[in-house]
């Protein structure tokens, strides 16, 4: 057992930096997957969603549907309009 107690101590002490090392990388990628969610979730809101989605969202006032278009930058479906109908019109 006295021979075992070094091993242990210089394995476990091997793996602190071996720890860091996987901390690091698990930070990095980990930021970089929720980048990617944040891009495809914007994508999503703006490109992917159903019409009657959006409506119910942010079609209920003016600021609601000029939030939408601004967060979109006037790229997203233009589905909103201030009296709740279908528009051609940009906000």
């Amino acid at each position: 057992m006295r021979l075992l107690c070094p091993i242990f101590i210089a394995l476990w002490l091997g793996a602190c930096t071996g720890l860091d090392t996987t901390r690091s990388t698990i930070a990095s990628k980990g930021a970089a997957a929720a980048d990617q969610v944040l891009v495809d979730a914007e994508w999503t809101i703006c490109y992917a969603a159903t019409v009657g989605s959006i409506k119910r969202k942010y079609g209920q006032t003016i600021e609601r549907a000029a939030t939408y278009q601004r967060f979109c930058d006037g790229q997203g479906a233009n589905v909103i309009a201030p009296n709740g109908f279908l528009s051609d019109e940009r906000l």
